[in-house]
């Protein structure tokens, strides 16, 4: 091959090829040492080893992926990626989602008989479902962070793709020092196989409530994870139908953050599977929205709304 940015050989290097090859000609030495090494979750299949103190460490004797010439635009997106997936058992948090699932179907204001029978069904449903599809204990969520200078006066900013949100007309923005797209989707029940309709009730219960709680573990986790040195907060969720963000702006989030990562895919503007969430939250140095309460629930106009003392008129 001719070299070029994008392939260079050394064939006086006394290691050279540094792998076993069967065509030493297409061996790529550009990224001799590889940029991926210190990356554990790579673009190849490297072995574990336990060092002499030990600790695990890459073994990549037998990987070619960044020798391999058509591997070069890959290998680039791969260091350009920022994002990452945490997984979560979801099961961890069950008296959690317990207590939501009662809030959502109002067992408190269930007389006795009524109470017991709605919660054995959705106790039997759920732990029935989640012991016949054991894979589905694992929820992974996708984190993508993005800089501050994002967030704008009405919208969320990011290259061509502009999300207008009014509550930010409402916070002190110089307080955010950073910013996360997120998405997850609920354990994905075969809800048809409910043997009845209250079953099947209470298994979509499940998914929003698991939905619910997922989502405030992720803010704690974000607060967690940039208060090491200092305290900083999580906001709430942003996202479509919450904040003054346009149930529309489904379709531009998942443009700028792909969501395959998490399990999930947009088809004219619906997230697949139906149980999915893609949102936002704000890291910053004080809490934001103590004085925003009131925009909780609201679903965003492009007009803004006339409700509202923060009303601006947009030509």
């Amino acid at each position: 091959m001719k070299e070029s940015y994008r392939f260079y050989q050394n064939k006086a290097c006394e290691y050279f090829p540094c792998h076993p090859v069967d065509d030493p000609d297409s061996f790529n030495c550009l990224f001799c040492y590889c940029p991926l090494y210190l990356q554990e979750k790579c673009l190849g299949s490297p072995e574990w080893i336990l060092s002499g103190k030990g600790q695990k460490i890459k073994d990549c004797s037998n990987c070619m992926v960044v020798h391999r010439p058509e591997m070069y635009d890959k290998v680039l997106a791969q260091l350009c990626r920022q994002d990452f997936t945490v997984s979560v058992n979801v099961w961890n948090f069950r008296n959690e989602i317990w207590r939501r699932m009662a809030q959502i179907a109002s067992w408190d204001q269930m007389e006795a008989e009524l109470f017991w029978q709605h919660r054995g069904a959705a106790i039997s449903s759920v732990t029935n479902m989640m012991e016949k599809h054991k894979y589905l204990y694992h929820v992974m969520i996708k984190l993508q962070p993005f800089d501050a200078a994002c967030v704008q006066n009405d919208r969320f900013s990011f290259g061509k793709q502009e999300i207008f949100c009014t509550v930010l007309e409402r916070i002190d923005r110089s307080k955010i020092t950073e910013g996360y797209l997120y998405a997850f989707h609920a354990p994905d029940f075969p809800v048809e196989e409910a043997s009845s309709l209250l079953s099947q009730y209470y298994l979509e219960t499940f998914q929003i409530a698991c939905m619910d709680v997922v989502r405030e573990w992720v803010r704690d986790y974000l607060a967690r994870k940039h208060s090491v040195t200092s305290p900083h907060y999580c906001s709430d969720s942003f996202g479509p139908g919450y904040y003054g963000m346009e149930l529309s702006a489904v379709e531009k989030l998942t443009d700028v953050m792909d969501p395959a990562d998490a399990g999930i895919s947009c088809e004219d503007g619906m997230l697949q599977p139906m149980m999915s969430l893609v949102g936002l939250y704000l890291i910053s140095t004080e809490d934001i929205l103590s004085d925003c309460g009131d925009c909780a629930g609201c679903i965003g106009q492009k007009e803004g709304c006339r409700f509202c003392a923060n009303y601006v008129k947009r030509s």
